[in-house]
């Protein structure tokens, strides 16, 4: 079996102070870990805010601040780093034809890992929004679909990222409905936070936080 390259990772996004804290994607010999150590903190809950109550994914264990990120990538010899990932999203997503071509993409992946692999449970839309750590509306699908029951959000909670895809018009099929809204319902679905997940949301969404009407 081929081996994972060694890189540093988003391990979870943190609403009220840090951000997003990074850690490695494996273990390393502890003769190398004691190299980064001085760059790395052992997150425990008492170290956020609230705990934990506005953090999504793994915020416990060795994470690093953004700051630091490029020190340890250094230290550790690793060439496939951060900004080289992101920068290469940037210049994708500059050319008009490679933007269309790369969302196209990630809404194939989002629709395949969500529909294959996530769950269902029922839960209502306002103690989603209530407990979010941030809320991303896709060119403002959301916001300017409601009223006619469409749009999608990405709901980022300490339980992992929500796909809800409003299903609340005319002709919908309101039995598929797992989450309760104030228009009818959505469907929903829930994903345990990871790297590759959050990159491909912020992909597709581009990072556009929902600014519409209260949703709770």
């Amino acid at each position: 079996m081929e081996a994972k390259q060694l890189r540093l990772e988003t391990k979870c996004y943190d609403a009220n102070e840090y951000g997003y804290l990074y850690g490695l994607n494996q273990k390393i010999p502890d003769s190398e870990f004691e190299k980064i150590k001085p760059y790395m903190k052992n997150f425990r809950r008492k170290d956020f805010i609230d705990g934990i109550i506005k953090v999504t994914g793994r915020p416990e264990g060795y994470r690093c601040l953004k700051e630091d990120v490029p020190k340890i990538e250094e230290i550790l010899n690793i060439e496939n780093t951060v900004a080289k990932r992101e920068e290469k999203i940037r210049k994708a997503m500059q050319d008009p034809h490679e933007k269309e071509k790369l969302k196209d993409q990630t809404l194939q992946w989002i629709q395949a890992l969500y529909t294959k692999g996530g769950t269902q449970p029922e839960q209502d839309l306002s103690r989603l929004v209530i407990h979010s750590t941030k809320i991303y509306d896709p060119n403002d699908s959301y916001k300017n679909g409601k009223k006619e029951g469409r749009g999608v959000l990405f709901i980022y909670t300490p339980h992992g990222i929500w796909y809800i895809i409003n299903n609340s018009g005319e002709n919908a099929n309101t039995s598929l409905n797992n989450v309760k809204t104030h228009d009818g319902g959505a469907i929903g679905y829930r994903l345990m936070y990871d790297d590759n997940l959050d990159t491909i949301v912020r992909i597709y969404s581009e990072e556009n936080l929902y600014t519409g009407d209260k949703l709770y």
